[in-house]
């Protein structure tokens, strides 16, 4: 079995437009000991061997492949990944996304400067800020057309805030392979918000550092909201909303099966406050332009 310091795992199917630049996004890294691992879910495999061939001596070797004759999903495509090869760190770097060139260098030096942990701390992973990027894409070109903070307005992890909903990418965290042995791998009864679940369970048992710089590219697709080119947070929204509702569910029921305040409350509770916060966004931003609004000023002087 292959062994690097990083495992990089890939889930692709029928991308080779996106495949390529997170190809280059993995190569382009200044820190080079890493394996990547390609899995081709249920796409063509001639169209991903055609492309590797291109990077056969940029690999030298720091590739796996594997390819499902049918796709098993985004989870199981991942566990399969994880489970073909050796590491110290993995991390899921998936097809449409990509990483500065010091991505996995800053993350290296954080667990060098943060030794073993031996009891849940220092952490066990760390995570970037991420850069979200709108983009297009027309035939095999790829537009980038807007860029902005994803998640800058973090200052630590934590698991009460993580408990109202995902707040880093995938493409941002690294953690420590050690850690499937206690929290296990992601569900593969998940077609979405498996990042999430692994997540909170991660979070539940270890600490996640934060290095406060944009070194992740988390790229979106809105116009796209069918076919493979679209992203699932876009074109699977409603699916989004029905396995949120059942992760709370499931979560809140084992708490009470289990007499306990858990995991379930922190969960029920922090989705609540964030559907409030999300109704009353509009409204503070109406508030905010009428404070700055010279004539509403003029009128309530005029008036008082």
């Amino acid at each position: 079995m292959k062994f690097a310091k990083v495992a990089v795992i890939t889930r692709t199917k029928s991308r080779p437009v996106l495949l390529k630049r997170a190809i280059e996004s993995v190569l382009g890294q200044a820190f080079q000991d890493w394996l990547m691992v390609i899995v081709n879910d249920g796409g063509d495999p001639e169209e991903v061997e055609d492309l590797l061939a291109t990077y056969t001596e940029d690999f030298d070797g720091r590739l796996e492949v594997i390819h499902n004759p049918t796709s098993i999903g985004m989870e199981a495509a991942s566990n399969k990944g994880i489970k073909s090869v050796d590491s110290e760190f993995v991390v899921i770097h998936d097809d449409d996304d990509s990483w500065h060139r010091l991505f996995l260098e800053r993350c290296m030096d954080f667990f060098a400067e943060n030794p073993y942990p031996k009891d849940g701390y220092p952490p066990h992973g760390v995570i970037t800020y991420s850069i979200r990027c709108l983009e297009k894409i027309e035939g095999n070109k790829v537009t980038v057309e807007h860029k902005e903070p994803y998640n800058n307005w973090l200052k630590s992890v934590s698991l009460y805030r993580m408990a109202a909903g995902n707040v880093f990418s995938p493409i941002s965290f690294v953690f420590r392979r050690v850690v499937f042995d206690e929290i296990g791998y992601y569900r593969e009864d998940l077609p979405v918000l498996g990042d999430w679940d692994f997540n909170l369970r991660f979070a539940s048992r270890y600490e996640i550092g934060l290095i406060p710089e944009d070194l992740a590219y988390y790229h979106h697709r809105l116009t796209i909201t069918d076919g493979e080119y679209g992203n699932s947070v876009v074109k699977d929204d409603s699916l989004h909303r029905f396995y949120e509702t059942l992760l709370c569910n499931e979560y809140l029921r084992k708490d009470m099966e289990n007499n306990r305040v858990g995991i379930g409350l922190m969960v029920n509770v922090g989705r609540s406050f964030e559907i409030v916060h999300r109704q009353l966004n509009p409204v503070d931003f109406l508030s905010s332009v009428l404070q700055k609004s010279r004539l509403i000023r003029w009128l309530y002087n005029f008036f008082r």
